[in-house]
């Protein structure tokens, strides 16, 4: 299984991002984890996406630091579900309204991580990064396996209170999956 998903990941990479770019040696930790955001709009439904004109992007939020600035620049360029998608990076732990998904990254931890996490989010994936993140408080957590390959664990117990709906191909690369009692 583990080749299966690396090599997922590193198609997804292809598609997402100029062969050259995507080519070179292998794509950072940072360029994969964004592949992943970019594909989560393929794998999620969002409740209130009827509702919605088919013209009005995904925002992809980031919250934190991240190394470089250039994959964000390629997501503006991309269309999921022939919507287009929007980026918007913050350090401020109350800009996260009107995100479909929300990237918090490992700079952002402690009372700012707890403040962000306590506000009701009924329509936002919150993805982290820290230790635990999908075990304790988020829907969707990568983390980095003995071999140093970024991989997914998701938390259906806190998405299920949600507006959204996680398919089964996203679920099925994740290396862990928690569940409340009484979900299948």
């Amino acid at each position: 299984m583990g080749h299966s998903v690396l090599a997922k990941a590193l198609l997804f990479c292809l598609l997402l991002f100029p062969a050259s770019a995507a080519l070179s040696a292998n794509p950072d930790e940072y360029t994969l984890k964004l592949v992943f955001l970019y594909n989560f709009t393929k794998f999620i439904n969002w409740n209130s996406e009827t509702e919605l004109n088919a013209k009005d992007p995904f925002l992809i939020c980031v919250m934190g630091t991240l190394p470089s600035k250039d994959p964000l620049t390629v997501l503006e360029s991309k269309q999921s579900k022939n919507r287009p998608i929007s980026t918007r990076s913050s350090k401020d732990v109350t800009d996260h309204k009107g995100c479909h998904i929300l990237f918090i990254t490992k700079s952002i931890q402690g009372k700012d991580l707890s403040s962000i996490l306590s506000r009701p989010m009924k329509d936002t994936i919150v993805v982290g990064e820290t230790e635990n993140f999908a075990e304790r408080q988020g829907d969707i957590g990568f983390i980095i396996d003995d071999q140093q390959r970024v991989r997914l664990e998701i938390n259906l117990g806190n998405t299920q209170h949600k507006n959204v709906s996680i398919r089964a191909p996203l679920l099925e690369i994740a290396s862990k999956i928690y569940r409340t009692e009484g979900q299948g």
